[in-house]
């Protein structure tokens, strides 16, 4: 028997560069209905829409959300539809936020770095306890973005 399932999007990608591990990934899957006919209610005769399969799955190393999404009315397409957008803008928003968070880091990081090549600035103690610290370098990744 043939599938009856056609992909409109399948993406599977893996959310982390090579050598992270954990296995995050997200799957985005729409099936495609065009050549799908109307189908018949085996019980009562009455003609059904064909809904489509949709899936957005989300994982990172131990945890995994599955969005559920619904076109089947006016109102849960609207519903649907604000789920993503909102998810959408959220993300951009998070990954803003990360990127202008990640600067103040990595100023902060080579501040410290200069501190430590000529000491405490004047008026202040220096931290004597403790564990050395080990300071993250930055290399290039596979993509040849620099890597943090």
């Amino acid at each position: 028997m043939r599938n009856p399932y056609r992909a409109r999007v399948d993406e599977r990608h893996f959310l982390n560069l090579p050598g992270f591990h954990g296995g995050a990934f997200v799957r985005a899957y729409v099936e495609d209905t065009s050549e799908r006919a109307i189908e018949r209610d085996p019980r009562s005769g009455r003609a059904c829409n064909v809904e489509p399969r949709l899936i957005l799955e989300i994982a990172d190393c131990e945890r995994r959300i599955e969005l559920e999404f619904e076109l089947s009315n006016a109102v849960r397409r609207m519903n649907s539809f604000h789920k993503i957008d909102t998810l959408i803008a959220a993300l951009v928003a998070f990954r803003d936020g990360m990127a202008d968070e990640s600067r103040f880091y990595r100023a902060r990081d080579a501040a410290i770095l200069a501190e430590d090549a000529t000491g405490p600035a004047v008026g202040e103690a220096a931290e004597t306890s403790g564990p050395p610290t080990t300071r993250a370098r930055t290399v290039a990744g596979p993509s040849g973005a620099a890597v943090r």
